[in-house]
């Protein structure tokens, strides 16, 4: 528990257990709806996705297993509790995987809602997209139930720092960089939001009455906000319009599940990594969870969160959940478990009375970003404090693939828009660039475990485990796990690489590499080791 002392100094003490857990689970809530929001604005707002299936049947489907899940951490959390005899367990939350919200919107629904729109109509194409969506769901509960019984040991064998390294990553950019933009985006509230939460749930001073930080920050937000708007303010501040307020209750299907051979198949390059990626986040959280001074079973956390991913789909939800890595901000507000729970019953009762539709149209996403801010910063702290300061600059190689990714993201959405236009002003060396960074991209949270991984036992003299860890990588760049040449991230046989003009060689001449790594590092381990002056 020392670490936990150590991440909480100089934090104001809740006033009650009843405070702490209040204030954790209104930051737990904005943390979930926040990716509810991305995942309606994307479909409806890109593709013209229908509102009557998005908030009747996608979005009641997403907090159904969430709920479920949150049931199950706190079951979990009360096992272990009892195991440990450790009262001071903080539940392991849990809600929707921002990259794969991206991932199914952009890869899978949209496009296959867009392509059959004109010769099936909205409402045909819809929910064929839909019932594709909860199949692939469906597929990435079994791909990560099978990995979960290998979850104690990547949790043991692995280093902390590649571990939390890798979160750090994720942090800096889709929680950190990604969120402080949407926050400038309207920087005369956002800005407002980012200072109350930095001073209270960031900083942990304590409001005058006790009052919650993240409460606090969204209501002044949203209040700023109209009155700037009904003001004529302009430059993105529009009055919107109250939508009607229409309850929509879960109810289960099983198209998705009876779907899971037919079309889908030909997705299940896409669908693998993403579930490994979730799968290697859980046991990412266990690890932060540990420093932080509890401990779970890495392996049992990966099946409950595959539970609630089949749950999510039974009931129509089209993206997978993910334990989050916000446990180490709730822990450091002195939460145990009722925050969850009190969450989860919140975004229940709300998604299915309508509330959580209404909102997403009505509460600027500038006032509810900063709450990811929040949660990269919690993230930061642990990696700084959590590991052997030997291990630091397996930091860097851990958090690289991820800005990687980020930077590639970004760019392929301005190529996307400019290429047919401005294709006679991008050189050839700017294009071979462009490729490489898309292949170093892809599979960044596996990529980082093993660079993080690698460096570690560099520094610490296993060499052995290096060569290991170079040759995994070499394995998995020659299949497309990581390093994939595909724009859809799918993988592929090494020697059935479609031609891609050049770029299907990549994937060997990266392989070669790892594998030279790899001959090098064990030879290395015959070197005699001299101390240094």
């Amino acid at each position: 528990m020392a670490e936990t002392n150590k991440m909480l100094a100089g934090v104001a003490a809740p006033a009650s257990q009843l405070a702490a857990d209040t204030n954790a689970g209104v930051a737990f809530f904005l943390d979930v709806v926040v990716n509810m929001f991305v995942l309606a604005s994307v479909l409806m707002g890109a593709f013209g996705y229908p509102a009557e299936y998005m908030f009747g049947k996608i979005i009641p489907g997403a907090i159904t297993g969430i709920m479920l899940g949150n049931l199950a951490f706190f079951w979990l959390t009360k096992k272990t509790r009892e195991a440990t005899g450790n009262d001071a367990l903080t539940s392991i939350p849990l809600g929707l995987d921002l990259p794969s919200v991206f991932g199914m919107c952009f890869f899978i629904i949209g496009p296959t809602y867009a392509a059959n729109v004109d010769t099936l109509g909205v409402d045909g194409a819809a929910d064929k997209a839909w019932v594709l969506g909860m199949a692939c769901t469906f597929w990435m509960a079994v791909i990560k139930f099978c990995l979960s019984f290998f979850g104690r040991t990547v949790q043991e064998q692995l280093p902390q720092m590649a571990l939390v390294g890798a979160m750090a990553g994720i942090a800096t950019v889709w929680l950190g960089a990604e969120a402080l933009f949407g926050v400038f985006a309207l920087p005369e509230v956002g800005i407002v939001s980012l200072v109350i939460m930095g001073f209270a749930l960031i900083a942990g001073h304590r409001l005058p009455f006790n009052m919650p930080g993240a409460i606090i920050a969204i209501v002044a937000g949203t209040i700023l906000y109209y009155i700037l708007a009904f003001g004529g303010a302009g430059d993105g501040y529009i009055v919107r319009e109250m939508p009607e307020l229409v309850p929509a209750l879960p109810v289960p299907t099983f198209g998705g599940a009876l779907a899971m051979f037919g079309d889908v198949t030909n997705y299940l390059g896409i669908i693998f990594p993403f579930a490994l990626l979730i799968a290697a986040s859980a046991v990412n959280v266990t690890a932060g969870a540990r420093i932080a001074g509890d401990e779970f079973d890495a392996g049992k956390v990966v099946r409950l969160d595959a539970a609630a991913t089949a749950v999510s789909a039974l009931f129509g939800g089209v993206v997978q959940t993910t334990p989050y890595f916000g446990h180490a901000t709730y822990k450091r507000m002195g939460a145990r478990t009722g925050y969850a729970l009190g969450a989860a019953g919140v975004i229940t009762v709300g998604g299915f009375l309508g509330v959580i539709a209404l909102a997403s149209q009505m509460i600027p996403e500038a006032v509810l970003k900063p709450i990811l801010v929040v949660v990269a910063c919690d993230i930061l702290r642990l990696a700084f404090s959590g590991g052997d300061v030997r291990h630091a600059p397996a930091l860097l190689f851990a958090t690289v693939p991820a800005i990687l990714n980020y930077a590639h993201t970004k760019v392929s959405d301005l190529y996307g828009r400019v290429a047919t236009t401005a294709g006679d002003a991008i050189s050839a060396d700017w294009m071979q660039g462009y490729l490489l960074l898309g292949a170093m991209s892809r599979g960044y949270i596996l990529t980082s475990l093993l660079w993080g991984a690698l460096i570690v036992w560099i520094i610490d003299r296993k060499m052995l485990r290096a060569a290991g860890a170079a040759l995994a990588a070499a394995i998995f760049t020659e299949f497309g796990v990581i390093h994939s040449v595909m724009p859809t991230s799918e993988m592929y046989l090494p020697w059935a690489i479609p031609e891609m003009g050049g770029l299907e060689v990549l994937p060997h001449r990266l392989a070669v590499g790892y594998v030279i790594a790899a001959i090098m590092l064990y030879l290395a381990g015959f070197i005699k080791n001299k101390p240094t002056s």
